[in-house]
């Protein structure tokens, strides 16, 4: 187990603690909803949604994290402006955990952080995500929104291994003219959160875990990853056959390998997830609590 020598940085975001040292505070868990192909959405451009699906998905996430005593946050993901200021509308009411606005779209994602503002949930809202291929303009507009906490994904598409992730926060990677962390901090981020970019099984996925132990030593700020990302690519997956319900076990895994690493949040997947994910979860905080017990 470990206890990082370097300050932990703790941002509060919407009433919830991001970061500290492993086993002395609970990880957050983070959810998505209207991901794509999500089944509750009926209409992706307005982000319209079956009657009762929204509201439905949202009482269990909460009820789950009251069973467990979890912190959480939820990402909001939207193609279009207008479903994502849907989404907000209807998330701010039915629970008051950060928000995460995501969306492949730059427009999209600004328009949610403006939104936010305007309904009052500026101080919820982390943007998600810095990349190394987010431009000046956006970084410039992203300032202009004032908005202070933003996701910074550590992918690094000209060397997908532990290195490229590190180098890319800390000195751009040769990708970008300056670190991703030093950039965010000049664009108004002052609560950044390191994700250490897991895409799949095939482009290094582990090394994820690795990484966010030297950015917690390096920077002593709240990081974390989406291992779930990595579990479609799992080859042994397409052996199931008709027992699929075999996948939901490593997907389980996938949430607490992170918590083993150090990891402050964990991107867990769909909110339809979250009872198992939170149990799972929960227990292994414990045992890194018990871990770290006389450290």
């Amino acid at each position: 187990m470990m206890r990082f020598l370097n300050e932990q940085k703790v941002f509060r975001i919407s009433g919830i603690d991001w970061g500290g040292q492993p086993g002395k505070r609970r990880t957050v868990m983070v959810g998505s909803i209207g991901y794509p192909r999500h089944s509750i959405v009926e209409d992706r451009a307005e982000g319209r949604c079956r009657p009762g699906a929204f509201e439905k998905c949202l009482e269990g996430f909460n009820e789950a994290a009251r069973e467990t005593n979890t912190p959480t946050a939820l990402m909001l993901f939207a193609e279009t402006p207008d479903a994502i200021k849907a989404y907000l509308q209807k998330a701010v009411d039915l629970t008051p955990v950060p928000l995460l606005i995501d969306s492949p779209s730059a427009e999209v994602r600004l328009a949610g952080i403006k939104h936010a503002h305007e309904i009052g949930a500026g101080d919820r809202v982390i943007y998600n995500s810095i990349h190394a291929g987010t431009t000046v303009e956006e970084l410039g507009l992203l300032q202009d929104s004032k908005v202070e906490s933003a996701v910074l994904l550590a992918f690094n598409p000209a060397d997908i291994g532990l290195k490229g992730k590190i180098y890319l926060l800390e000195d751009g990677g040769q990708l970008l003219p300056s670190g991703m962390i030093e950039m965010a901090r000049r664009y108004g981020i002052s609560k950044p959160l390191l994700d250490t970019a897991v895409m799949t099984v095939e482009q290094i996925a582990g090394s994820a875990l690795r990484a966010i132990t030297i950015a917690k030593a390096k920077w002593g700020l709240p990081s974390g990853c989406a291992m779930h990302n990595a579990v479609d690519s799992y080859v042994q997956r397409a052996g199931l056959g008709e027992d699929k319900s075999l996948y939901r076990y490593v997907d389980v895994s996938s949430a607490t390998l992170p918590i083993s690493a150090g990891a402050d949040f964990v991107m867990y997947g769909p909110i339809e997830f979250s009872r198992r994910i939170f149990h799972a979860g929960a227990f292994a905080d414990e045992m890194m609590s018990q871990a770290v017990m006389d450290l």
